[in-house]
Order: C-alpha cells, then structure tokens, then sequence
C-alpha cells in the first residue's frame, strides 16, 4: 500500500509535472509537504469547473464527532483497484463522480514484519508523480463547512523481480503525465469508467529510483538505490 508520500513543491519535478499538465498556475497554492502518512491533511487537485487544489484529509471515510469530520475506524487511505466495481464498496461512486489526482515528488514502501520492516523512497526521474486518487465531500448541516477527503488507489503489485521486493502486495496508480488522460480522469462528468481499464495495470510511467532507508520519518539512506524502468 501507499502509506507515505512527499510533496516538494519547490522540487523541479513538481514544476515539471504541472508544467506538462498545463497547471503550472496551481503551484502556488500547493503546500510544501516534506512528508506525511495516513490521516494527514495533503493537497489534492480536482475538477470543479477546471483544476483547482483542495485540502484534504488522506482518510476516504470520515466520521462526524463534536462537530468536526474525523477519519473514521474503517482504513481507508488506499482503494483496492479490485474493489472499485463493488457497489458496496466505499471507492464505488468516488471512482464514478470524484476522482483526483495526488501530486508526490515521492512516495514510501515497506515490507517484512513489524519491527523488522524495511522500507524504500521510491523516487522519479523526470516529474512528479501524479497518483490516482478518489475524494469525497463532506459537509457540516450546521455551519456549512466544508471538508474533503481522499484516497490513493492501489493496484496488484509491479511484475518486475526488484518490485517484488520492495513490495509485492500492491502498486500505487501512477497516472500518465499526459494532459488528455488525466483531464479525463478528473472530469467529474465522465463516468464511462470501463475506459480507465489501461490504467489499472501497474506500471511506471518513467524510470524511477527506490531507495532503502531506516524509516520513513527519518529517512536516512542505509543501502545502494536500485532503479525500474519504465514499463
């Protein structure tokens, strides 16, 4: 799963991406987040009559208590891509209605046992990544307040051998610095979902270099990066 990612926005590869998606005018409102995990509040894009940026609670299911929204006891920072066609399922009409992009300069991978985990920076080369995301809106009856949340859709893990070792039970949706595909993805009033079918095949848009480090609140490189090609 994606548990952690980082969002540098004065990173060239943050300007890169915006630059390539034809959002360039959004950087200024991007926080810079150095890094953050679950629960955390991170800055999304989507459509809402054109591209605009959100604050919003990396936790899909929210809870109302004492007036606020909360994150819910239901995990739900990362949507199974195998559970996007449940009808019961909590990305269901997300995936249909609201979807966003996340943009990360990086995100972090683990695998092994508590205690014992070892964890990646997986980085890229050529721009941001722009993860697949979905959000939901929630609203206060009583004040009227606003409040968003998200999730990162994950997918079954990359084939290749070095991925199956940094992680083998999944792979964040990476989305395709192509502005025609991520327009469609964010278009709220696209709905044909069954043409996001590419999509959800793990892949790496660009090469991409993965990192061990000691844990992702220090990360202190600890070993030799080892990269993937794109594909």
């Amino acid at each position: 799963m994606c548990g952690y990612l980082g969002n540098v926005i004065d990173s060239p590869l943050t300007k890169a991406l915006m630059l390539i998606l034809g959002m360039d005018d959004l950087v200024p409102q991007l926080r810079n987040n150095p890094g953050t995990g679950p629960a955390a509040s991170i800055d999304i894009i989507v459509d809402d009559q054109g591209p605009l940026v959100r604050r919003a609670i990396w936790w899909l299911l929210l809870e109302h208590h004492e007036g606020n929204y909360r994150p819910s006891k239901y995990t739900s920072f990362n949507t199974r891509s195998d559970k996007l066609d449940q009808k019961r399922g909590a990305g269901y009409v997300p995936y249909r209605k609201s979807r966003c992009i996340v943009p990360a300069t990086y995100f972090i991978e683990g695998t092994g046992p508590k205690g014992r985990r070892v964890y990646h920076r997986i980085e890229p080369n050529e721009q941001s990544f722009a993860l697949g995301g979905l959000y939901r809106t929630w609203i206060n009856r009583k004040t009227g307040e606003i409040t968003y949340s998200c999730s990162v859709v994950t997918l079954p893990p990359h084939p290749t051998s070095t991925w199956q070792q940094i992680h083998p039970k999944s792979t964040p949706l990476m989305l395709p610095a192509d502005p025609e595909t991520v327009r469609r993805w964010l278009d709220p009033q696209f709905d044909r979902v069954e043409a996001f079918g590419q999509l959800l095949t793990p892949k790496f848009h660009q090469d991409v270099q993965c990192v061990p480090i000691d844990r992702p609140g220090n990360q202190r490189q600890i070993g030799k990066p080892a990269s993937i090609s794109a594909g």
